[in-house]
């Protein structure tokens, strides 16, 4: 398989690390789409870069994650996950701290279980 390497760690950002970042992609005219999703404290971000851009400088166009809660779940209450987008510029990314294995591990079960009940309503509604 060829292509571009994206880098293998997810990025963890807090609402205002992403907030700082998002002006930074309006004042650069970066790509930058929040999709509604909310920039409360008590939400925790993922930047997983799946694009690179060498104009209008080197960049990673990257997913957002944002994950209601944070990372503790409680037995009963579901997380609110939503997406977004954000270009980021490569020597920003690097300096972004790198998640956890543990936050990566939760977040692939989180999408996992998304996809599955995405699933689940696309059977439902076909019957």
């Amino acid at each position: 398989m060829t292509g571009l390497v994206v880098p293998a760690a997810a990025r963890v950002l807090s609402a205002r690390e992403l907030r700082a970042l998002a002006e930074v992609a309006e004042r650069e005219r970066l790509g930058w789409n929040a999709n509604d999703m909310s920039l409360d404290e008590e939400v925790l971000f993922f930047l997983l870069p799946y694009s690179y851009e060498a104009q209008p400088m080197p960049l990673w166009k990257c997913r957002v994650i944002a994950v209601s809660g944070g990372l503790p779940v409680e037995i009963g209450e579901g997380k609110r996950i939503r997406f977004g987008r954000l270009d980021v510029s490569l020597t920003t990314f690097r300096r972004l701290p790198v998640a956890s294995r543990k936050a990566e591990r939760q977040l692939l079960h989180w999408l996992a279980w998304e996809a599955a009940v995405a699933s689940w309503r696309s059977v439902d509604e076909d019957r």
